[in-house]
């Protein structure tokens, strides 16, 4: 019971109950004002009509006397002769004169009743609207009065008159009534079939969070709660690919440090089972594979830092040709035990750009090498654009290039083209590392490439 109270349908339902009653409320106050006020006009036109006799005395007494002075008597004499209970008509009454005319007045043109069957209402005002229901008393073209009849200031009705409003107002409240249980109904029916894609959602919801990131929900319609499905089956695919990238992560991190530690762990063992010296040139080659650990630890953390957005910038202005030469000049001797060619192709000027000098020889340092362990023979060419808003930078090998279906994985981590140079020279985070990189320079990085007629990375970096 206590979460049929706090569900999100019971307090819709409630919310709606609440409209209903109010909008149901205000109409009933609205309608029954309204219906009671044109009821009370119509009662009071109808009885005036009744006194269109008596109108001709009363104009008659007044150009006689030139005012109302004394007309107090005639009114009444006049009024209880017409007002009686053989009245037909609306407000007609069974019982005595007096009952039919104490409620007809005799009105001056200030609104103030002059005449009256009951002395009580002597002098008192009456509302405009009222007054228009009236007959109108007028000599040579002035208003000189109206003859009233019916429920006036008291708003006083007969009990014929009450019993018939009161029958209105009994079927406006069964209207309400009949009105809000079929509003109820459809609401209950909208509300549950609006809450049942949403009771979907937080199941899918229950399931994703125990690890199940294979769930997923149906979508059954185009409007918002559609798109918040489709939404929800786009983010459990993005973590289950995130999920699955986690675990060939972890696993490649594992293949990638198991190498050199089995190759340090047989090394250093046979050195103490006696099988090989503790020469220089030995302890060279363990230095190498921990020199490779290292590498890998410090490149795994370089790209987790560049990834978190935590990675740390000394920007300052440098001018990128001179970069290029600097890495060319590093690069020279990789270039010189292979069959390939390093070539620059630089403007005359380019103008310098605030970036991290460091980070940035890193990236051409790693798209130089890559593109020089894909090239067997031939050249690598590195080039410099400048655009309006940024300046381009590619590196162009004639290397065997890189097929279709794999150029859109060639920046994860540890991924090879070629599997079978896995564990050759690099750790695999290269290209992860350049791409990182680029962005935290808020630039960007692509990638072209033919099989067979060689690969061109490209990177922009913005101009200050």
């Amino acid at each position: 019971m206590k979460n049929l109270f706090s569900s999100f349908r019971f307090k819709l339902v409630l919310s709606l109950f609440l409209i209903v009653i109010v909008i149901l409320g205000s109409l009933y106050y609205v309608v029954n004002r309204t219906t009671q006020s044109e009821f009370r006009d119509y009662v009071v036109r109808g009885r005036s009509n009744q006194l269109r006799g008596t109108r001709e005395t009363l104009l008659s007494y007044y150009r006689t006397n030139g005012s109302w002075n004394g007309a107090d008597s005639v009114f009444k004499d006049r009024v209880g002769s017409n007002v009686g209970g053989n009245g037909k008509g609306p407000g007609s009454s069974a019982s005595s004169p007096a009952s039919g005319a104490r409620h007809v007045a005799l009105v001056g043109p200030d609104g103030r009743i002059i005449a009256s069957y009951d002395g009580e209402m002597v002098g008192k005002k009456i509302p405009g609207d009222l007054l228009s229901q009236g007959i109108s008393l007028e000599l040579d073209g002035k208003k000189i009065g109206t003859l009233l009849a019916g429920p006036l200031l008291a708003a006083e009705l007969d009990q014929s008159e009450r019993q018939f409003l009161e029958s209105v107002n009994r079927r406006i409240i069964y209207a309400g009534a009949v009105g809000l249980a079929v509003a109820l109904l459809l609401g209950w029916l909208l509300i549950k079939q609006l809450t049942r894609p949403l009771n979907k959602l937080t199941r899918a919801t229950r399931e994703v969070s125990q690890g199940k990131l294979d769930h997923r929900v149906s979508v059954d319609s185009n409007d918002e709660l559609g798109e918040l499905a489709e939404s929800f089956n786009r983010m459990t695919s993005s973590l289950q690919e995130s999920e699955e990238i986690r675990r060939r992560m972890i696993g490649d991190i594992a293949h990638e440090l198991r190498t050199p530690l089995t190759v340090l762990n047989g090394e250093v063992e046979a050195i103490r089972e006696g099988v090989y010296e503790p020469t220089d040139e030995k302890l060279e080659e363990i230095q190498e594979d921990i020199n490779l650990l290292n590498r890998l630890i410090e490149d795994l953390r370089e790209l987790t830092l560049a990834e978190a957005g935590e990675l740390e910038l000394n920007r300052e202005p440098v001018d990128l040709a001179e970069l290029i030469r600097k890495s060319t000049n590093k690069l020279s001797d990789l270039t010189a035990e292979s069959d390939v060619e390093l070539k620059t192709d630089l403007p005359e000027a380019v103008p310098e750009t605030e970036l991290d000098a460091d980070r940035i020889l890193q990236v051409i340092n790693n798209l130089v090498k890559n593109a020089i362990s894909h090239t067997e023979s031939g050249e690598v060419r590195i080039s410099l654009e400048e655009q309006p808003e940024d300046i381009v930078m590619k590196i162009t090998d004639t290397g065997e290039g890189i097929p279709e279906d794999k150029l859109e994985h060639v920046f994860d981590r540890f991924y090879r083209v070629d599997s079978s140079r896995s564990g050759e020279g690099g750790s695999g985070l290269g290209l992860s590392i350049a791409k990182e990189l680029v962005r935290a320079h808020g630039g960007e990085i692509w990638i072209n490439s033919e099989p067979g007629n060689g690969t061109t990375v490209s990177f922009s970096l913005p101009k200050n």
